[in-house]
């Protein structure tokens, strides 16, 4: 997250950037895949022509390709090369390559080959036949690749898949998610998440584009280090020469009126169909579009609205955006106001936001109700990097009360507080009046900063009312869940108006924690309806905030289907919009899910947040280190990446999130021997959740003293109130345990196991197998221990306790187990023995009944049986 505009300053030695060498192959798994089974079918299509814009990675998926067939012997041609060859001549690697593919050609039975022919479009007319000839061969295989920019492909090129001798495949613009992954690999060190977020929206998804503005903004020294990664220098992106290179071509035979119209909808951000025909006749729109250079989409959501324009091309839009010079911008700023007769007609559009930005683009200072329209629509939109833009711009023009207070909430939603602190210092010197305009934005830099101290000095500044909603909030993010949901009630009831979702929002969490998510889905109901008779206004900004905690009290209903689409949908909508740290919380919430699904490796890389790319408000930030630390736990040692977790991060600091910080702790003493530290840890939670009414909290410590193979706290805690199958569940697998009772096991793994929850469930199963087995139901301990390695297919690598020795005959002692756990792990008889305060001598022994029970030899052995998923 970027907190300041740096200035830009000449790098010390070694603090220069770097492009990274050797960028991950994102975004076209799924077109790599079609390719591979293309080349390993022995009947079917010839090979596959790959076609897309420049740019769009035609040549990186046909080098990545490559790999899919090894056995078949590499062959290449390179048109691009042979047109810089002067005359009829070819180079003599071309000679020879033709000479090779006309004998393969001729030549049914020979070892399969493979084909490849990079902008097969420049190819020679005389080849062509050759290469259809080869396209037909039994044995052999094509990759070719195409550009269809402007007018399309050539007939030889569309004869190549219309009689079905190759698969077309078309490239389409790198996916959000896929662009993402891209530019968090550009730079060594990493690039800003506002900055990544900049290139990523004006490249359009064009792999060749994000490559050449990073290296243009490393050769012009326009990224500034800071807080560990890289930002972009000033508002605008660089040109890349090469880009304008690349782009040229098509612009320059377009009289002044095509390109003036290209010139207005790259400036404008992919105005109204209606808007863009005032310029230009029907005539120059088709053929703009006929040239691909121009294309209409469907506008609003669900294509609902009025069909916008967009400019055909990433490059081109990129050009005709950032390539222009300011004059030339204020000359088009005021060619498209005077179509409209002036700003008043524009203000109703919904794209005000890129009006404002194009103003200040242009040298230009917006009118004020521009500016405070565009201000509220990048908020409601979430686009947080324009609205701090904006209002900065508003405050430096036109400071007062309002506009003071929009940029410190603009700076807020950001979670800009170094940048918040510095406004609101010098807000207060300018003058008496325009403080206390700012207090509450004070105030709610402290709840999210978790300055809860801070906070209480504040607060009595501030009227009645939102002293009631900050101290709610606070105490929600403390952890104090049945306080919080009494006053977000109270506030709802008799508070301000304006505080009546949020204290919707702190009810509908609280009650999740409450071991309530069946009422959280009754007030979600309630909460939606309001939201929809005021969609607009801050009600929108909390909009998927809603959807968040609406799919969080599904998932701790069990209902993690529909829980995963809502997931999955707001993190996508958050990613695909640039919606910069609104990502990192929405991929957050969809990690806990995919946490419990056990998909451990996807759940963690939707908590592993570095420096370019993270939550921002600490409350978020300490539940991403700790989630983070909770999956890593679960991986086998050999896979296990840092832990994100800082050392010594008290429970007070974890806030609501103070039982999961409780499991990682106890996972790790348990993990050194240390049973004991791991058990009052958990215990300790466990009383402090029931103190606070946090009973799906203690029911989740409850399920990882169980997990662990460590005892119940006693007495046992009083009757927990929970709903949802998920949390009684997680209750049910304590009490099964203690019991040792195998039906009440084998109703709570197929609980598991039928709401999607698999590691739990193969756990769950591997316990009831054990006691089966000690009963002497070995076949029924067999079919437990069947079902549990086939949960775990879905589940990749893991390893928890109750998993290891797996289907293992031998019955092992609890003690026994975590003997073998400490061995395996490398600790030494003595290590073990100082651990548990046991003698060597009880330990060695112990470890001796061990191996002969698992048929091991040493702790090597002893370490592959123990989370082996194969065997009776």
């Amino acid at each position: 997250m970027e907190h300041r505009q740096l200035p830009l300053l000449p790098s010390a030695t070694g603090h220069r950037p770097t492009l990274a060498i050797g960028s991950p192959f994102v975004g076209r798994i799924g077109e790599l895949e079609q390719i591979r089974r293309v080349l390993l079918s022995r009947q079917g299509p010839g090979g596959v022509l790959v076609t897309g814009p420049p740019g769009s990675g035609r040549t990186r998926l046909l080098h990545e390709a490559r790999a899919l067939a090894p056995h078949r012997r590499w062959i290449s041609l390179h048109p691009r090369a042979e047109t810089a060859v002067d005359g009829p001549r070819r180079s003599p690697a071309t000679g020879r390559s033709l000479a090779e593919i006309a004998r393969l050609v001729e030549d049914t039975t020979t070892d399969p080959w493979l084909l490849n022919v990079d902008d097969v479009h420049l190819l020679d007319p005389d080849l062509w036949p050759l290469l259809h000839q080869a396209a037909r061969h039994p044995t052999g295989k094509l990759l070719v690749s195409a550009t269809t920019d402007r007018l399309g492909p050539a007939p030889e090129i569309q004869a190549l898949w219309s009689d079905r001798s190759l698969v077309r495949m078309d490239l389409q613009p790198l996916d959000a998610a896929g662009v993402k992954e891209l530019t968090d690999s550009l730079l060594e060190g990493g690039l800003g998440q506002t900055s990544a977020a900049r290139l990523a929206q004006a490249c359009g998804g064009n792999p060749r584009l994000l490559h050449e503005v990073a290296r243009a903004a490393v050769e012009q020294r326009l990224l500034v280090r800071s807080e560990g990664c890289w930002h972009f220098v000033g508002e605008q992106l660089p040109v890349p020469p090469s880009v304008l290179e690349l782009v040229d071509p098509q612009l320059r035979d377009l009289d002044e009126t095509s390109r003036a119209v290209l010139e207005l909808v790259a400036l404008a951000g992919s105005p109204h169909l209606s808007s863009v025909e005032r310029f230009c006749d029907a005539r120059q729109l088709e053929e703009l579009e006929r040239r691909n250079l121009l294309r209409i989409v469907d506008g609003g959501a669900g294509g609902t609205g009025e069909p916008r324009v967009c400019i055909g091309h990433p490059m081109a839009s990129y050009a005709l955006s950032c390539g222009l010079r300011p004059l030339r911008r204020r000359r088009r700023l005021r060619d498209w106001l005077a179509a409209h007769h002036g700003p008043a007609a524009l203000m109703t559009d919904d794209n005000c936001r890129r009006l404002a930005e194009w103003h200040l683009d242009a040298h230009e200072t917006p009118p004020r109700a521009l500016l405070e329209r565009a201000i509220e629509q990048s908020l409601r939109d979430l686009a947080l990097p324009s609205a701090v833009r904006l209002s900065r711009a508003a405050w430096q023009n036109h400071p007062d009360e309002d506009t003071a207070e929009l940029h410190a909430r603009a700076l807020t939603a950001s979670a800009d507080f170094p940048r918040l602190a510095e406004f609101i210092t010098a807000v207060r010197g300018s003058g008496p009046g325009f403080a206390c305009a700012l207090e509450r934005a004070e105030a709610r830099g402290m709840l999210l900063q978790a300055g809860y101290e801070e906070l209480e000095r504040v607060l009595p500044r501030l009227p009645a009312g939102e002293q009631r909603y900050f101290r709610m909030a606070a105490r929600y993010f403390q952890g104090g869940f049945s306080d919080a949901y009494a006053w977000a009630e109270a506030l709802r009831r008799d508070g301000p108006a304006g505080h009546a979702l949020e204290a919707g929002l702190i009810m509908m969490g609280s009650l999740c924690h409450m071991g309530l998510p069946e009422q959280a889905l009754c007030l979600y109901a309630t909460l939606r309806a309001e939201m929809d008779q005021a969609p607009g206004g801050p009600a929108k900004f909390h909009a998927d905030s809603l959807e968040e905690l609406h799919a969080s009290a599904l998932h701790y209903c069990g209902r993690f289907d529909e829980a995963e689409q809502i997931y999955w949908q707001e993190y996508a909508h958050a990613v695909q919009n640039h919606h910069v740290r609104i990502d990192a919380q929405r991929g957050l919430a969809l990690g806990h899910l995919l946490h419990d699904r056990g998909t451990i490796e996807a759940a963690l890389k939707c908590f592993t947040f570095t420096s370019s790319y993270r939550v921002g408000w600490r409350q978020w930030q300490a539940k991403a280190g700790i989630h983070a630390a909770l999956a890593i736990s679960c991986l086998p040692a050999d896979r296990r990446p840092d832990n994100p977790l800082p050392d010594g991060l008290a429970a007070k600091e974890a806030g609501n999130c103070a039982m999961f910080l409780a499991v990682v702790e106890a996972r790790k003493r348990h993990e050194s021997g240390d049973t004991a530290g791991a058990t009052r840890i958990l215990h300790d939670a466990v009383a402090a959740a029931v103190a606070d009414g946090a009973h799906a909290d203690a029911a989740i410590g409850l399920h990882e003293c169980a997990r662990l193979s460590l005892p119940g706290p006693e007495p046992a805690p009083g009757t927990l109130h929970l709903e949802g199958a998920f949390l009684r569940a997680r209750l049910a697998y304590a009490e099964a345990y203690r019991s040792r009772e195998p039906k009440l096991m084998g109703r709570v793994a197929r609980a598991f196991a039928d709401m999607g929850a698999d590691l739990y469930a193969a756990e769950a199963y591997a316990e009831l197998a054990r006691f089966l087995r000690h009963v002497g139901g070995v076949k029924a301990a067999t079919a437990a221990t069947a079902r549990a390695r086939e949960l775990l297919r879905g589940c990749g690598p893991v390893d928890t306790p109750p998993l290891r020795f797996l289907g293992g005959a031998a019955l092992l002692s609890d003690r026994e187990r975590l003997i073998a756990g400490l061995a395996a792990g490398g600790m030494a008889d003595k290590e073990i023995a100082e651990r548990l305060c046991l003698s060597a001598r009880t330990v060695s022994n112990t470890l001796y009944r061990i191996y002969r029970k698992v048929g091991a030899e040493n702790r090597r052995e002893l370490r592959v049986l123990m989370t082996q998923r194969t065997g009776a």
